[in-house]
């Protein structure tokens, strides 16, 4: 008779599974040397929150009523995992296979493990290391952050494109962002510029030059569906991710700074070309 002792459910599917995985010895060594599991995530929140603070891993979602795995990766990690406990973002990505489970299973009937920290150079690999050693049914792109490997043709590539320069917030979407900037909502809320601040504005206005420069292209590929989209300018890139000019500016610099692109708000990768 065997007897597991400490070990869970994805603990027992590891163990099960490992004889089957032609891998080398290093590899199954580190899935003996799982960091750490939560089998309450729902409730272990602030636990979970306390350990990955500040820090950068890989994480897996086990179902436990199916055993079925999701692998995902965040820089910083808990940043990522917390975003599973948003109503918003279980709402606007339910496209994703992994938010679609959690949704109909509930939270509780999942279990989260934190299978390894590394760093921002190497999250890619490590998270590509995992989805290979456990081929995760909830991961549908089985390239771990992006979609290397993969090229789409020319024509395909240019047929998308034409089809995302006229593509438009529905009305239903335009009344929903009109509303969250109303009231308290605006960063301006009960705000006044003083009438020397109007005066300024208005002189500025009138003397002011206007140069049409050509913007930068801007390439953003969305992970999941791995559709490319190209933009003329960083301002019409930033209006169709819903952000601004300087967010993707910033983050172009602490790309360039640390030497890896991650993804934006874990879903779009963002090349502006300056060549």
């Amino acid at each position: 008779m065997i007897v597991f002792t400490g070990c869970d459910t994805f603990s027992f599917y590891l163990c099960f599974s490992l004889p089957f995985i032609p891998i080398e010895d290093s590899t199954k060594n580190d899935i003996k040397n799982i960091v750490k599991s939560y089998n309450d995530p729902l409730s272990q929140r602030n636990i979970i929150r306390k350990d990955t603070n500040g820090k950068i891993g890989v994480y897996a979602w086990v179902n436990k009523i199916n055993n079925k795995v999701y692998v995902g990766s965040g820089d910083p990690l808990y940043l990522r995992l917390s975003d599973y406990y948003q109503n918003w973002y279980i709402i606007s990505r339910s496209n994703l296979y992994i938010v679609r489970a959690l949704s109909k299973y509930t939270m509780a009937n999942f279990s989260l493990h934190i299978l390894e920290y590394t760093h921002s150079n190497n999250l890619i690999a490590c998270e590509q290391k995992w989805i290979d050693l456990l081929n995760p049914e909830y991961n549908t792109n089985p390239y771990a952050g992006n979609t290397k490997g993969y090229k789409h043709t020319t024509e395909s590539l240019e047929m998308m494109r034409q089809k995302a320069l006229g593509r438009k917030h529905s009305e239903v979407v335009k009344k929903s962002m009109s509303v969250n900037r109303m009231g308290e909502n605006n960063s301006f809320f009960g705000k006044k510029h003083s009438p020397e601040t109007l005066q300024k504005l208005k002189e500025f206005a009138a003397n002011r030059n206007y140069s049409p420069v050509p913007g930068l292209e801007v390439e953003i590929t969305d992970i999941e569906t791995k559709v490319t989209t190209v933009y003329d300018s960083v301002r019409k890139a930033a209006t169709a991710l819903n952000s601004d000019i300087k967010t993707l500016l910033r983050r172009e610099k602490s790309q360039n700074e640390k030497g890896v692109n991650t993804p934006y708000r874990n879903k779009y990768f963002i090349t502006i070309k300056r060549d």
